[in-house]
């Protein structure tokens, strides 16, 4: 049921998080790059389906998924909530959900009764693929079985949207953003009524025939089917192992006419494209469903006998969740604190909230995520200055770390290559993940189930800071070695996979510009 990945994944892993010389070595430049793809992706000659522009400005709960409800969805889900021009515009487009630079490369596919769709974002539409009702055959692809979902959501990887870049390490970035756009899709559709089973584990040809999709080019990443509330509580695990050539037998093969532009991976990128083909899987029989338990406490150098600090019984507004999203951003292009108060106690006790119930094929239902949220406080009323872990059962914060008060922050100023200000920094959160959890659990397909898994959790962080006003800047410039020192963590297991700054934050030069649906009160 597991198996032991010594290769491709590992060594990716090895490089793309602790030797980062190596993974940024093919870095190209993005100004006047010849291997620039178009923004967005575009299908030629296809039928559209227009979505209604009339959206509502809060996100409620709704019976139906009919034209109003998917296109709410669509829009909180994935959207383009702006476009800001500042002095160089190489990425001014922006979703609700954070992305490299802004370059999207991940894409949104959506199955439907009648047909199979791409969703077109600038647009606002759906691009059919192919007819008929395939939300079965992407179930079956999960290895799973049960009542029908309203719909099946595919987030897949267009590498060369990002790779024109970053060559080898964009399939960091693009697993990543696979993640953080999973998280919000979930927590959009939950405030709907809906929720997400997340599914890393698919077999993919059937996926790729289905979607019409190059696996070496542009695989799928995630299969989120969506069932209303309590709709879903039947799914379960096939009976009969599914193979991945016998469900593409069902299915003829289709060719949309796409505007290719870019490089092409499969040649640029040779390690990226390994790994890759390395995590594919052939059959669900081979599926993982033994889970170690979570690193808990991954290490406390520096903190002997340090007291926890317990969660204060505190009264926190409940957000907008759609004005959250629509506000949501990463900073201007210098991270650059402004001096401000901020809450702690109220980001502490959101943060203590972010590991819902995520229905995820990674984790069984009520098992523990083996990932630890990190938090180092600069500026936050409420917090002493220094460095804890959070304990996801109890809310609680661990000192930890040879570093304590403003020092904390400091010490993750010397491990971040140089770039963001952290002069006035509110905090800093780390998602520390297990390696060795997800490469023997998952095999070569860990490295994207661990960075897809921190993916959805990082975004409910940026949620919970933009809930106070504060950006939320994935920064992943930073030595893994001296951050794991700097959190006292001793093993070379735990692996600190996303840093995420947390700050108020000026305008920095740019001018931004909403782009909305028509809303409706």
């Amino acid at each position: 049921m597991t198996e032991r990945a010594d290769g491709a994944g590992r060594e990716f892993w090895r490089i793309s998080l602790e030797d980062l010389a190596v993974a940024m070595a093919t870095r190209q430049s993005e100004y006047g790059n010849p291997d620039e793809p178009l923004k967005f992706k575009i299908y030629r000659g296809r039928p559209r389906r227009p979505l209604t522009t009339r959206v509502p400005r809060k996100l409620t709960e709704v019976t139906a998924l009919d034209e109003t409800a998917l296109s709410t969805l669509l829009h909180y889900g994935y959207g383009i909530s702006r476009q800001e021009f500042d002095t160089d515009g190489t990425w001014p487009y922006h979703r609700m959900v954070a992305s490299a630079r802004c370059l999207f490369g991940v894409q949104l596919y959506v199955c439907l009764a009648d047909g199979v769709y791409h969703y077109d974002a600038p647009h606002h539409a759906l691009v059919l693929l192919r007819e008929g009702d395939h939300r079965r055959l992407l179930t079956s692809a999960a290895g799973t079985e049960g009542a029908p979902p309203e719909a099946v959501f595919v987030l897949s990887g267009l590498f060369a949207k990002t790779a024109y870049i970053y060559r080898d390490y964009a399939y960091r970035l693009c697993t990543q953003e696979a993640g953080l756009l999973t998280g919000n899709i979930d927590l959009v559709a939950r405030a709907m009524g809906l929720r997400a089973h997340v599914h890393h584990q698919f077999v993919d040809e059937p996926v790729h025939k289905l979607l019409g999709l190059d696996a070496d080019e542009e695989p799928a990443l995630m299969v989120l089917p969506l069932h209303f509330a309590g709709a879903g509580a039947g799914i379960r695990r096939a009976g009969a192992p599914q193979s991945a050539a016998a469900l593409a037998a069902t299915i003829d093969p289709i060719a949309p006419d796409v505007v290719h532009s870019g490089l092409r991976v499969a040649q640029a990128c040779p390690t990226l494209t390994e790994v890759n083909r390395a995590s594919l899987r052939t059959d669900t029989a081979a599926f993982a469903t033994a889970v170690p338990e979570a690193p808990g406490g991954a290490g406390e150098a520096g903190a002997p006998g340090a007291v926890p600090l317990p969660l204060p019984r505190a009264d926190v507004p409940e957000v907008d969740l759609a004005e959250v999203l629509r506000t949501r951003d990463s900073g201007p292009g210098v991270f650059r604190p402004v001096a401000s108060r901020v809450d702690g106690v109220e980001l502490w006790t959101r943060l203590a909230r972010v590991r819902t119930d995520v229905t995820s094929d990674a984790v069984p239902s009520g098992a523990p995520v083996p990932l630890e949220i990190y938090l180092t406080v600069g500026d936050l009323t409420g917090i002493p200055a220094g460095r804890y872990r959070l304990d996801q059962d109890t809310g609680a914060l661990h000192p930890t770390g040879p570093a304590t008060g403003t020092d904390a922050i400091t010490a993750i100023e010397r491990v971040t290559i140089p770039g963001p200000v952290f002069q006035h920094m509110n905090a800093v959160v780390h998602l520390v993940g297990d390696r060795d959890w997800a490469f023997d659990t998952f095999g070569d397909r860990g490295y994207r189930v661990i960075s897809q898994e921190a993916g959805l959790l990082a975004h409910r962080v940026c949620v919970a800071a933009a809930a106070q006003g504060m950006s939320g800047r994935i920064v992943n410039a930073y030595h893994a070695e001296g951050v794991r020192q700097a959190l006292g963590l001793t093993e070379r297991r735990h692996t600190p996979v996303f840093q995420i700054l947390l700050a108020r934050t000026g305008p920095g030069g740019r001018v931004i510009v909403p782009v909305e649906p028509e809303a409706v009160n």
